[in-house]
């Protein structure tokens, strides 16, 4: 594991800080552990829940319960079965050995499939996340975090960057804060901030260049799709082949995505037409 990381960081107004962070020393992980004791304890004090007693609390508000288990469940296992046949094919080979020919089209859309079933699973853990990062547990783990970005942070001289715990936490805001607490995340966790494109459905969109550098569906001219191959822009917008916008169904927009006007309207006459009234003279 590499145990040291460089790095240049921009601040506001364009000038430029070298640093290094490291991954902890066992004495600073020691001291660490302790620092998240202690604020642990001090949640629990103040009374924050811990994970379990909020477990309790989202079943009764149902916003976690068994019926979200699940679903969590079955999600899960359907990315799983649409990995398999993406990778595998619906069997493995056929009776000869050799591997089966499936369509492009049949892999694309277990592709997105399995993409838009990892949205329902961050949908499905969107208020679990909430309501868990302010357990106990939590707030100590990052506690514990907070303080070994404060003591494995460097300047290229050497010199610690923050003079404490206390010190880092005034500044944990800022450009050089933000950058060391990423960098000591991949050392340590082997975090990597390429997630979305490591996963094996964007690896095999890639592959058959169906998305593009950010992982964008496109067609086979390069152009941007929406999910159903319907040309877009980079605002998702729609377009045609000359790159204007329009709507769905093919109909011409201005750049503030209203219709062209294309009918002529008159306006109703206001003149009122004059009854002629014929008098009729009564015989005598």
């Amino acid at each position: 594991m590499n145990n040291k990381k460089e790095l240049v960081v921009e601040l506001t107004g364009g000038k430029k800080v070298n640093i290094y962070v490291t991954t902890p020393t066992a004495k600073t992980v020691q001291r660490a552990d302790r620092y998240r004791a202690k604020a642990w304890t001090e949640c629990i004090e103040d009374g924050i829940k811990t994970k379990e007693e909020l477990e309790v609390i989202m079943d009764d508000r149902k916003i976690w319960t068994d019926s979200h288990k699940d679903k969590e469940k079955n999600i899960i296992l359907g990315i799983q079965e649409c990995e398999k046949q993406l990778f595998l094919g619906a069997n493995a080979s056929n009776s000869n050995g050799r591997r089966k020919k499936v369509a492009l089209s049949i892999g694309k859309d277990l592709a997105i499939k399995m993409r838009q079933l990892r949205s329902d699973l961050r949908d499905l853990y969107m208020k679990k996340n909430m309501m868990e990062q302010n357990s106990a547990e939590s707030l100590a783990d990052n506690a514990r975090f907070d303080y070994i970005v404060a003591n494995s942070t460097y300047y290229e001289n050497g010199e610690n960057v923050y003079n404490g715990i206390e010190d880092y936490n005034s500044k944990s805001t800022d450009e050089v804060a933000f950058t060391a607490a990423g960098a000591i995340a991949e050392l340590m966790y082997n975090y990597d901030p390429r997630s979305e494109e490591v996963l094996p459905e964007n690896q095999w969109l890639k592959k058959y260049e169906l998305v593009d550098e950010n992982l964008s569906l496109v067609n086979e001219d390069k152009n941007l799709v929406d999910l159903e191959g319907r040309r877009i822009n980079e605002f998702g917008f729609y377009v045609d082949s000359e790159g204007k916008r329009i709507d769905k169904d093919g109909n011409l927009l201005d750049e503030n995505g209203n219709y062209e006007i294309k009918v002529e309207y008159q306006k109703a006459s206001t003149s009122k037409k004059t009854r002629k009234i014929t008098t009729v003279k009564a015989e005598s």
